[in-house]
């Protein structure tokens, strides 16, 4: 037999208003609060990290790149009624190194009254070096602080490199998506595609000398105002 039991309230919308705009951040600024403005809701993603860069040399040699982690993403609703204005920072995504590891990703914040809201940039991929059989992990995702909902970014994907192929990680994705595929031998890998996403890893065939991992993506701190 089934129970009715209502609807679930969901926190982030109790009481929060009449919805009036939307302030997009995806480079640093400073946020500052319209007038008849009560509550916000915000989202803060961190820059995902970039993939590996693998390099090898010789005949037979193949290497590979994990993928890069994405953003961690802080989620919240603030009364703003005693709060005009916030500084924002919006990290950048890790760049992709060649023949390297990558690049981790930088954290976004927003600070509004005595709190900082924190999304956390991505681990990078790592570079396996040459030889073959040489597999390798994909980076860790950003963590998130101080959000009503704390999302963890998606880990990057572990790269494989055996028997003369190569198979580049995949990046993982934020909470908006975007985590870039990964990419067999000789092809470009490719950078995080939404906000956070993390870049894929490089992949290599055989007699190749290096290759650069994706870039991860930029930040982006998204903030929602209420009446």
């Amino acid at each position: 037999m089934r129970r009715f039991v209502g609807k679930v309230a969901n926190p982030l919308r109790a009481n929060v208003g009449l919805f009036k705009s939307v302030q997009v951040f995806t480079g640093n600024g400073t946020w500052t609060k319209p007038a008849g403005i009560r509550s916000v809701v915000i989202a803060v993603v961190g820059g995902g990290g970039a993939g590996g860069g693998p390099s090898g040399t010789g005949a037979g040699q193949v290497a590979c790149g994990g993928g890069g982690g994405a953003g961690g993403c802080a989620i919240a609703r603030v009364n703003v009624s005693s709060i005009a204005s916030g500084a924002v920072t919006v990290g950048a995504g890790g760049a992709g190194a060649s023949g390297a590891n990558g690049n981790a990703g930088n954290l976004s914040s927003i600070v509004l009254g005595a709190t900082t809201y924190t999304g956390n940039g991505g681990s990078f991929g790592v570079n396996s070096g040459a030889g073959a059989g040489t597999d390798t992990e994909g980076g860790s995702g950003g963590t998130a602080t101080n959000g009503d909902i704390n999302i963890k970014g998606q880990g990057g994907g572990a790269a494989m490199g055996t028997g003369g192929a190569s198979f580049g990680g995949a990046g993982g994705s934020s909470h908006l998506g975007g985590g870039a595929k990964g990419r067999n031998r000789n092809l470009a890998a490719e950078a995080g595609g939404a906000y956070g996403g993390g870049g894929a890893g490089g992949a290599l065939g055989e007699n190749q000398v290096a290759a650069a991992g994706g870039a991860g993506a930029d930040g982006v701190v998204i903030v929602w105002e209420y009446e």
